[in-house]
């Protein structure tokens, strides 16, 4: 080891323990020999302290500075996705024309950002991209997984067309923009689930202290949670770290900065996992009591949040916009002649749609038959089996029973439905109420939230929110973090 800086009774060590952000420092006196562990790249005040008797000294220090390097190699963090930092478009017949390119092949950079790291490369607005070092760019769609090969500061070779003529760019791949706030603190950190290794988020009131937290479990589907046009994300930080809570948000497997199995085929299994070690590492952390944890699910996270909570015990589960009193066959029948009825579809096509969707999940879920073998043979089925995920992670959830998962908790259950979702019932938010209540009498509450849909659009009726699901500009009606940050105060202060 190398002395860095000292003084008569304490020295500040360096060695790999220093390079993955660990800061050691010895006191001693005449009695005990101390060492005291600060980590600096997980969160603010994690420390450990080991003391021991100066007689002791050899032995007993051999075995803190294995301890610390196993830590040093098992803590060691996510690289940061690289930040290319452009709008893109596939390019047209007519731009190839125009611009006299060889191919239809490339992307068309429609906006340049500033800061970013086309900008510092000097690429323009109407540059096309055709190849990053010995990679072709095709179009849009096969473009963006390539990006993912490339992490911050990685240095690369860009070749492009700029007014028809081929150049060619030297471009370091600056590290994409972390959320940041000036009201609390914001931690980049990570968990390993199996084989996954999964970038996490965490929000912390300023200052010392213990104070409760939430872990976020989201929906189906896969989105990134950590970009500036995930405006819930940030709501969600803004709000409960705002009102004195620690946040931590899991990125799913394959998004963001996390490595693995990418999203879409990730199976439930893995992803519940990678919660249970969400929870299992918020719990540890310094600046959280552990006595008051909870789960806020959203939609599919609804179903996770008590299958974590059965295993991690937490103070209380909060779920929005999900199924849960009943098993998902039962909920995707009825919302599938829902659907088609708000679409104002005639009710004998709508028994001809029922029946189709009734022999998709029949050899999808029971006869556990492939998507594209159940389509050769069933053409009519194809419209119901379009899954944001890989069949078998459908598999796992219609497998479930829904109602015990939610009798194996021991918590405090809030389920709140928006008023204008059509994509969940209300029945079933206060089935789970009921459910929760059958066991533990007065820990569940059932409410109804107006003025809101599925996504936490500001829509006054079902119909509206599905006219107007797609457009990204919807305004948003976020009492909903309101009414989950006052009930999560009240159990703690109750406790």
């Amino acid at each position: 080891m190398n002395i860095l800086a000292g003084t008569k009774n304490s020295f500040a060590l360096s060695s790999c323990l220093l390079q993955w952000g660990q800061k050691i420092t010895i006191f001693t006196n005449c009695h005990k020999f101390c060492i005291e562990a600060k980590v600096l790249s997980k969160e603010p005040g994690t420390q450990q302290y080991y003391c021991i008797p100066m007689k002791n000294l050899k032995c007993s220090l051999l075995f803190i500075l294995v301890t610390l390097l196993s830590q040093c190699i098992q803590a060691q963090q996510l690289p940061r996705r690289a930040f290319l930092g452009a709008q893109l478009q596939n390019v047209t017949e007519a731009q190839q024309k125009s611009l006299k390119l060889p191919t239809q092949q490339g992307v068309h950079l429609v906006r340049v950002l500033p800061g970013s790291s086309l900008a510092f490369a000097k690429l323009k607005v109407g540059d096309i991209l055709t190849a990053i070092n010995q990679y072709s760019i095709v179009n849009v769609r096969q473009f963006m997984p390539l990006l993912k090969k490339f992490k911050a500061n990685d240095k690369v070779k860009l070749t492009y067309y700029r007014q028809g003529k081929q150049r060619q760019a030297h471009m370091t791949f600056q590290e994409f923009p972390k959320m940041q706030s000036k009201t609390y603190d914001v931690i980049y950190s990570s968990v390993k689930a199996n084989t996954n290794h999964l970038r996490t988020i965490i929000t912390k009131p300023k200052g010392n202290g213990k104070y409760p937290a939430v872990l976020i479990v989201q929906g189906l589907g896969c989105a990134t949670i950590d970009s500036p046009v995930n405006r819930f994300s940030k709501a969600i930080s803004d709000s409960l770290t705002g009102r004195g809570m620690v946040v931590m948000q899991v990125e799913k497997t394959g998004m963001g900065d996390s490595q693995g199995a990418p999203c879409r085929e990730c199976s439930f299994e893995e992803e519940v996992e990678g919660y249970r070690q969400g929870i299992k590492a918020l719990k540890k952390m310094s600046y959280v009591d552990a006595n008051q944890v909870f789960m806020f699910g959203f939609s599919m996270g609804g179903i996770i949040a008590p299958i974590v909570a059965s295993q991690m015990p937490v103070k209380g589960v909060i779920a929005y916009g999900t199924v849960g009193g009943r098993n998902w066959l039962e909920y995707e029948m009825e919302n599938t002649r829902r659907q088609a009825e708000m679409a104002g579809t005639p009710y004998d096509e709508i028994s001809v749609i029922m029946q189709a969707k009734e022999k998709a999940l029949h050899y999808l879920m029971v006869e556990k038959q492939a998507t594209q073998d159940i389509i050769a043979k069933y053409p009519e089925t194809a419209p119901h089996l379009r899954y944001p995920q890989h069949s078998q992670y459908l598999r796992s959830v219609g497998s479930l029973n829904l109602a015990k998962n939610w009798l194996k908790i021991n918590a405090h259950v809030l389920v709140v439905h928006g008023k204008a979702d059509f994509v969940s019932f209300a029945k079933d938010h206060a089935l789970i109420a009921k459910i929760v209540n059958s066991k533990h009498p007065g820990k569940a509450t059932y409410t109804e939230l107006p003025n809101s849909d599925h996504w936490l659009n500001a829509m006054k009726t079902m119909q509206r929110s599905r006219q107007n699901r797609r457009n990204r500009n919807n305004a948003k009606n976020y009492r909903l973090l309101s009414i989950v940050s006052n009930w999560i105060l009240e159990k703690v202060k109750i406790s």
